[in-house]
């Protein structure tokens, strides 16, 4: 496949920020396209399997190392306890042991963090992002593939990937096995504090209800019902009462666990039917793939549903890389996967109705009723033959993507309003008045990575916003505020920096931004222009507070702030510390903001990004 040719992704979930990390890092040019206004950012936990980590450290660029800060890490080797309703141990289940098909770490996270990683690594790739707008259909041409979207517009590009999820539109086309098949049961989640009695996996097994207690981080837990029941009734009840009547259902079970649902904030809990469908004869329609959920859903009980869809990717990007034709790579791509996604479509649905006794879903050493046996497995054990599926490891010749070096210093340029295909100008505003201080050494340092980038850059320092304390008009008589004010009205994209006094902003660079409020003309207030936010401070607590505070302060200009913001103890290159790591996280970020500045829409086109979520 050419090295430029355009993958466009039907999906903004993680098989497709996969896909788009996979693909970008091997040159191609590529569009993620999704449907919602912003990308989920709903509070649910998942554990990426082993084969999943491995995945995700294929991708490269740091991605697994960050995934493992975000998360908990559960070693090889450790215990998941089978418990009956009432607390009584039934067994004790090995969680992939060292020597085991699947051996190595699990990583115990939030959707919305593993979905957010993913967003920003493909961003700093180079992928687009294109929000409010689903694929509805496609033509396949000799060369390429027009992609209809919704608001009657279209894309064109070399290959098309559906990671669109269970109810893919491009899977009607490519399949055509009608609507989702239901499977017997809902399921209900949520998040809540504590734990059930300690950091450990549970699995509560009753007539009706399974119960799964998993630690994610700190002393967050992430639970999960499956409720044996006709469709639709659980979903239809609303969090709050599928909350309560969960509760009154669980009476009798063991306290600790019931008291954890009751304590649940029911804004965060999400209640579904669970649906799979048959393994598909085909996944390719010519220069049309399936992947992730679009290709191969599955129950939610072998815990592989994150993890293939990452495996998916990295398939797919080398086998376009290493094709010279799009359809004959795709083709290669589904005989990869396709065998061994089948085999744990069939084996989830095997494990996955709640009220089976605990002997049926074991190993032979399981049986025993309430002894303190083991059992083998996700959960709910193995037989014969799941095991050649497991323990999938990337090929040797997928290498972790490095990030660029930093080039030598160079000069500022010349700020300018950047028009498509010229130069982004990006605006830095320091928020501490001592002059040399470590946030104007920040932005001095951040400055020249963006002109190296070719951008043009205007630095303000804290001694150019030691402004007075706002007042409505009083741009028009202070020429130092209104020329603060031309150059973020010039500007494609900000980066403010600033010191963490006890968790918050500075108050010079607060008292600076609500001058923002008289910027109405040609655009109201930053018009969705991108915005990367930095807290400088030695205490992490502090400096985490207030770069929320920041990036909060920077939605409510109307702004766009990057996915990755920094905490830094010192400027780049202290000699005090080692500050490659955090480097590379200002790097990443202001990759981040250059590439929106230069996507930035025109008033009235459709939004590329909105990470604001």
């Amino acid at each position: 496949m050419a090295r430029r040719e355009s993958v466009a992704v039907a999906g903004g979930g993680i098989g497709g920020l996969a896909t788009a990390i996979a693909l970008a890092g091997r040159g191609m040019e590529v569009t993620v396209i999704e449907r919602a206004e912003r990308l989920d950012t709903r509070e649910r936990g998942l554990v990426l399997s082993p084969d999943g980590v491995r995945a995700v450290d294929a991708l490269g660029g740091g991605l697994g190392d960050r995934l493992r800060e975000l998360g908990r890490v559960a070693p090889p080797g450790g215990v998941r306890l089978v418990m009956d309703p009432g607390g009584t141990v039934l067994a004790e289940e090995p969680i992939d042991p060292p020597g085991g098909p699947r051996g190595g770490p699990r990583i115990l996270l939030l959707r919305s963090a593993l979905q957010r990683a993913l967003l920003d690594e493909a961003l700093a790739a180079g992928a687009a992002v294109l929000l409010s707008s689903g694929v509805e259909d496609y033509v396949t041409h000799d060369d390429g593939v027009t992609v209809r979207l919704s608001g009657d517009r279209s894309v064109e590009c070399a290959a098309l990937v559906a990671a669109d999820g269970i109810d893919s539109a491009i899977r009607r086309r490519v399949v055509g096995d009608g609507a989702p098949v239901y499977r017997g049961y809902a399921s209900m989640s949520g998040l809540t504090g504590g734990s059930v009695p300690g950091p450990r996996l549970y699995t509560f097994e009753g007539r009706d209800i399974r119960l799964c207690v998993t630690p994610v981080r700190g002393d967050t837990v992430y639970w999960t019902a499956t409720i044996a029941s006709p469709p639709g009734v659980w979903p239809a009840k609303g969090p709050d009462r599928a909350r309560r009547d969960l509760v009154e259902a669980l009476i009798g079970w063991y306290p600790p666990v019931v008291e954890l649902i009751g304590n649940s904030d029911p804004h965060g809990i999400v209640v579904t039917d669970v649906h799979d469908r048959d393994p598909a004869p085909c996944w390719v329609d010519g220069r049309v793939a399936l992947l992730g959920d679009a290709a191969h859903p599955m129950v939610p009980v072998l815990g592989e549903g994150p993890g293939t869809a990452l495996e998916d990717a990295l398939a797919l990007a080398d086998a376009l890389g290493s094709h010279d034709s799009v359809p004959s790579a795709l083709v290669a791509y589904e005989r990869e996967r396709m065998e061994r996604t089948t085999a744990l479509v069939l084996a989830a649905r095997g494990r996955g109705a709640p009220g089976r006794p605990v002997g049926a879903l074991s190993g032979s050493r399981g049986q025993e009723p309430r002894g303190q046996g083991e059992v083998t497995g996700a959960g709910h054990g193995r037989s014969g033959g799941i095991d050649d599926v497991l323990g999938w490891k990337p090929f040797p010749s997928r290498s972790r993507r490095l990030l660029p070096p930093v080039p030598g210093e160079v000069s500022r340029r010349t700020p300018g309003r950047s028009a498509p295909g010229k130069k982004p100008h990006i605006v830095l505003v320091s928020g501490s008045l001592r002059e040399g201080s470590t946030c104007d050494r920040v932005v001095n340092w951040c400055a020249r990575r963006c002109a190296e980038q070719d951008a043009t850059v205007r630095v303000f320092e804290g001694a150019g916003i030691d402004f007075p304390a706002y007042r409505p008009g009083l741009s028009e008589t202070r020429h130092e505020v209104g020329e603060f004010l031309n150059e973020l009205r010039s500007a494609d994209g900000v980066v403010l920096v600033s010191p963490a006094y006890h968790g918050t902003v500075s108050g010079l660079l607060k008292n600076a931004l609500d001058y923002i409020s008289d910027l109405r003309e040609p655009v109201p207030h930053l018009d969705g222009r991108a915005i990367g936010c930095v807290a400088v401070g030695a205490a992490s607590g502090d400096a985490e507070a207030t770069l929320a505070t920041l990036r909060a302060i920077g939605r409510a200009v109307r702004g766009r702030p990057a996915s990755v913001g920094v905490v830094i103890p010192r400027a780049p290159g202290s000699e005090e510390e080692q500050t490659v790591p955090r480097e590379e996280r200002l790097l990443r970020m202001l990759s981040q903001i250059l590439w929106m500045a230069r996507a930035r829409p025109t008033p009235g086109s459709p939004g590329f990004l909105d990470t604001a979520a």
